[in-house]
């Protein structure tokens, strides 16, 4: 059986490595070992996305927040922050959690699960 479980990477060692990539605009462009990923500080807190707008798999670098949408710069498609959805499509969200002050990156992965219960033979 098929199952879906999080593969986390270090994005950052710390949030203080994080927030400079702030400096100037509440998103960023960060590669990573999952490929070029869109960072976006929200009212306090951190979101991930996959760089590419899936209406043309545009890359959203020069993107824009609007209330609590991301904007395309191709053709203004608007996508929540929240959870990346648009009108007729979404962008890729990837999760986000801090521990320890590190900052990681999680992405979903299918994983084999045959669903076999080990029993300890003495």
């Amino acid at each position: 059986m098929f199952k879906f479980k999080i593969r986390w990477t270090l994005a950052f060692s710390s949030i203080e490595e994080l927030e400079e990539h702030f400096a100037l605009k509440n998103t960023a462009i960060v590669p990573s070992s999952f490929g070029k990923i869109l960072w976006v500080k929200f009212e306090d807190g951190y979101h991930a996305f996959k760089n590419k707008c899936p209406h043309q798999n545009k890359p959203m670098d020069h993107c824009w927040i609007d209330g609590g949408d991301l904007v395309c710069p191709f053709h203004r498609f608007h996508f929540s922050i929240e959870n990346g959805r648009g009108m007729a499509t979404s962008m890729y969200k990837y999760e986000v959690k801090i521990e320890d002050d590190k900052v990681w990156l999680g992405k979903e992965v299918l994983g084999l699960s045959f669903g076999l219960k080990l029993k300890r033979v003495n």
